[in-house]
């Protein structure tokens, strides 16, 4: 999602250019039938998978690659041998790959937003940069609303538990929730890696609070997850796939940090949709059922407030 400002201002910019785009096999939904692109290539940076990744290039006859998020030295390999003559790199963490020789362009951090620093790439190609907002590249049938629910979006999984906030702590947000008002229910979404996770959620809750509870955790297909997400009120995310898609939804968002930093990764557009809870801790204060989940130290009722905000504000 971060690279959505950069891909559009390359297509308002040459909006008559070849566009073909290598994306991994996850993101093949979110991609396949964009207008943004005349043709999309599947690769997850698999060293035994760059002669046909070439092979397919070739076919092209590229010109010029814009290198926005991949793996070094695999990426330059590939664009350099299928043809292009420029590449322009957004060189994560500004470390020496070997492959500058091979650049015409580079990007390089400078402590500010990564959706700003490939802006900064295109921009020397004679891109408008003014519009940083990410966007959902693919349509997808949206979903009725339910005026009579207030629905609350939770996001409970993430790439790693280190970046995951207490299912425990879910459970009693929920419970504060639901007790506030008969109108809310709780949203779940995730992956079907995240089952585990839904059945201890729901193990904490009472009968009745279960009966306001809506699971889509391994159900959704990337389309319909969109749907979902585009109707809930507000979703409550750690640092997260979902929180980003959400900003491009402009679905408001509550996101935990605390080993991951926002002004990186968080959100970078419509601020006022949006509330970032960036706890800073010291690894030696921490118990170590903390270092496990640094995000623990947030509590419920902290969350519980910044959720009651962003209510008020959607209904106004």
């Amino acid at each position: 999602m971060f690279n959505t400002p950069a891909i559009r201002a390359v297509r308002e910019r040459y909006p008559t250019a070849s566009i073909t785009l290598i994306s991994s096999h996850k993101n093949k939904q979110l991609v396949a039938t964009s207008r943004y692109f005349n043709a999309v290539i599947y690769w997850d940076h698999k060293a035994k998978d760059m002669l046909s990744v070439i092979h397919q290039l070739r076919k092209y006859k590229p010109q010029l690659a814009i290198i926005l998020h991949s793996k070094s030295p695999y990426d330059v390999i590939v664009a350099i041998t299928a043809g292009c003559q420029y590449v322009f790199k957004d060189a994560y963490g500004n470390k020496a790959t070997g492959m500058e020789p091979w650049l015409s362009g580079v990007s390089q951090s400078t402590g500010g937003h990564l959706i700003q620093r490939k802006l900064d790439l295109v921009a020397q190609l004679g891109c408008n940069t003014d519009n940083s907002e990410m966007f959902i590249p693919v349509e997808f049938a949206t979903m009725n609303k339910n005026a009579d629910k207030i629905p609350i979006g939770f996001q409970m999984g993430a790439s790693e538990t280190l970046r995951c906030w207490p299912v425990g702590q879910f459970i009693r947000l929920a419970k504060l929730l639901l007790a506030q008002s008969p109108h809310h229910q709780i949203e779940l979404i995730g992956s079907p890696k995240e089952l585990s996770i839904e059945r201890e959620f729901i193990a904490g809750l009472t009968e009745a609070e279960r009966q306001r509870v809506v699971s889509h955790i391994g159900k959704t297909t990337l389309p319909q997850l969109l749907a979902v997400m585009s109707n809930l009120q507000v979703l409550v995310t750690g640092d997260t796939g979902p929180l980003h898609l959400a900003i491009a939804l402009k679905t408001p968002t509550i996101s935990l940090f605390v080993t991951a930093n926002p002004q990186h990764t968080g959100p970078y557009q419509n601020r006022e949709l949006h509330q970032v809870m960036n706890v800073s801790v010291d690894a030696q204060t921490l118990t170590t059922a903390q270092r496990r989940q640094p995000l623990s130290i947030i509590t419920e009722s902290q969350v519980f407030e910044k959720v009651t905000i962003a209510l008020a504000l959607t209904r106004i």
